[in-house]
């Protein structure tokens, strides 16, 4: 007599399965690994046009206008779509409003207590944070704790809230995904904000950039408090 057997179980759909299982959560990495090489490319970025904003300050005497028109510049090729004249110029005119918009830029140093204390008549009759012969002058740190040839470093620090344009990676990223909410260690990213215009969440970045001084300042409020 043959054994009794049992009847192999039929595996139908099982594929179907794995594929509503796998493919999602291969998709939400992918959207979430595009978002983020955004985020380094605007990083990126930012971190050379933070320096040119600086580099326009030392050359301009802390001119926020010329910092500010310099970080633009700077900001061209993060809104360049197309490598033709009118897309540059595209781009140009963009990143002048993002940077009235959704840009900031903050002098860290030097101080006002800095050019309260090592200030100096110049030529014209002005006064001003001297920038000239520093390897002469004394280095002797003074009651604003710094001496003059450390007043003379300039420091900004650049605020610049970017976009992110990637669906559902955006939410995640913000802590505002259903998939996130549960529980009670659940708390909205304070720092992300929502654009009313385009809709999209903006993530604030930040830089820094420190260069040294090449023209007098002659306006203490163009100054770090």
């Amino acid at each position: 007599m043959n054994p009794l057997r049992t009847p192999p179980r039929r595996q139908s759909g099982q594929s179907l399965v794995e594929f509503c299982i796998v493919v999602p959560a291969f998709l939400f990495l992918i959207l979430v690994t595009f978002q983020l090489v955004l985020i380094y490319r605007a990083k990126t970025t930012l971190d050379y046009a933070a320096f040119q904003a600086a580099r326009a300050g030392a050359v301009n005497g802390v001119d926020h206008a010329k910092m500010r028109n310099a970080l633009a510049f700077g900001l061209t090729p993060l809104l360049a779509t197309s490598p033709d004249a009118a897309g540059v110029a595209r781009a140009r005119a963009n990143a002048e409003l993002e940077t009235r918009l959704f840009a900031d830029i903050e002098v860290i140093a030097p101080t006002r207590a800095a050019f309260n204390e090592f200030r100096e008549r110049q030529y014209d009759g002005r006064y001003a944070l001297p920038n000239d012969s520093l390897a002469f002058r004394d280095n002797r740190v003074g009651g604003s704790q710094v001496n003059v040839q450390d007043a003379n470093l300039l420091k900004i620090r650049v605020t610049y809230k970017l976009p992110l344009i990637v669906p559902f990676a955006d939410r995640v990223i913000a802590g505002l995904s259903s998939l996130l909410t549960e529980g009670e260690s659940y708390h909205p990213a304070p720092m992300l904000i929502e654009e009313p215009v385009s809709g999209h969440r903006r993530l604030p970045i930040e830089s820094y950039a420190v260069v040294r001084m090449q023209t007098p300042i002659y306006d203490s409020s163009r100054l770090a408090r």
